[in-house]
């Protein structure tokens, strides 16, 4: 009887536990939206702005949302990249914790580019969109 109550537990907590880190998809369209913003504010920042060459890209990211720090709220304990190929730029979003690609978008695009949260293939937070293709260059 004690080892029944004891497996009952661990399976609801392990359930618990599954639903709680499931990718919700209405929570990832929220975010895609918000990250549209940032995108494009990136690529304004890379495209137009006065870089020194050894800007970092952490440094692109805090200048192109210094007018509305609140664009990064929604990305709150998640890892957000720029990633850079000449005038082109993208922002990557992924868990922290287990490096999980969540969405990239590139900032030459108005829809969102990539919902990588629910492709099987591209998990890691590395970037996959080629940006010369995509931003027709």
């Amino acid at each position: 009887m004690m080892l029944v109550r004891k497996a009952a537990a661990l399976f609801a907590a392990l359930t618990l536990l599954s639903c709680a880190t499931q990718t919700d998809e209405r929570e990832m369209n929220y975010l895609a939206s918000a990250l549209t913003k940032i995108s494009a504010a990136v690529d304004a920042t890379v495209r137009y702005g006065a870089l020194a060459p050894n800007v970092t890209d952490d440094q692109v990211l805090e200048m192109a949302t210094s007018q509305d720090p609140a664009l990064l709220k929604n990305f709150a304990g998640q890892t957000v990249r720029v990633i850079r190929q000449g005038e082109n730029s993208a922002v990557l979003v992924c868990e922290r914790v287990t490096g999980k690609a969540l969405l990239e978008d590139a900032g030459c695009t108005a829809k969102m580019d990539l919902h990588r949260w629910n492709m099987a293939a591209t998990r890691t937070c590395e970037p996959v969109l080629d940006l010369n293709r995509v931003c027709g260059q």
